[in-house]
């Protein structure tokens, strides 16, 4: 595996003084209005009409619709991740958004590790050409995640794991445990479809640690630094413990 761009938190990328304090809350009121503008912008742009108009003339049924796109969209673009991971990619309408935010942030060495095991779909189908090659970051993978990780075929470290396979309570929260793991401090797990079950709420209260005087969250213990849902997203960014 050849050695990737050094991952560095967003907000401290933006803090040109290493001194300079914030609030420890302070980076996530700016990351929703962020992400928001970003949303608005794909949504508002010739990209999002033409990925609808594919998506529309090949069949919109199990795929990603234009409000989760652009969340997607700006989730990825506010991270600038260097290695992402989903599964469950499909015709590639959550895939060529994520390339499209690794274009328009000139991330030209991020790769996108795409899994998909069904034998019906054409993988990938709706992804533009000029993001589709594996120089613009798109590498799929025809099979089943759980076989992937047995032959330790992914990242062992990733920035990014989106889910968007089976929405079973069973295997969402199977994929979560797998992937929180390989995230890096600070990386995102994103989950589509997080209304179907409990799996993604039942996750994220796992990763809490309470103050047992008070009742309210210990930072010290607790495994993420934000989480959120916007539309039938759910996200979380990873708190490195220890």
């Amino acid at each position: 595996m050849k050695k990737m761009p050094e991952f560095a938190l967003p907000w401290q990328r933006r803090l040109e003084n290493p001194s300079q304090m914030e609030s420890a809350a302070t980076p996530f009121y700016a990351m929703w209005d962020a992400v928001a503008r970003l949303a608005q912008e794909i949504r508002a742009s010739e990209f999002m009409t033409e990925m609808i108009r594919r998506r529309d003339t090949h069949g919109s049924e199990g795929v990603m619709g234009a409000l989760d796109c652009a969340t997607l969209y700006g989730l990825t673009r506010w991270l600038r991740p260097a290695l992402v991971v989903e599964s469950g990619g499909f015709i590639g309408m959550s895939s060529a958004f994520i390339l499209k935010a690794f274009a328009d942030e000139n991330l030209t060495a991020a790769k996108l590790y795409s899994i998909e095991w069904s034998e019906d779909c054409e993988q990938g189908a709706l992804i533009p050409d000029e993001l589709r090659s594996a120089a613009g970051g798109f590498i799929p993978m025809h099979g089943k995640v759980e076989d992937f990780l047995r032959r330790d075929q992914l990242p062992g470290s990733i920035d990014m794991f989106l889910h968007d396979s089976s929405h079973s309570y069973r295997h969402m929260l199977w994929e979560f445990r797998q992937f929180w793991p390989r995230l890096r401090d600070g990386g995102f797990l994103v989950s589509h479809d997080v209304q179907m079950n409990a799996a993604f709420p039942e996750f994220i209260a796992g990763t809490y640690g309470h103050d047992k005087r008070t009742g309210r969250r210990d930072a010290g213990r607790t495994s993420h630094y934000e989480w959120g849902r916007w539309g039938y997203i759910g996200f979380a960014i990873k708190r490195q413990i220890g």
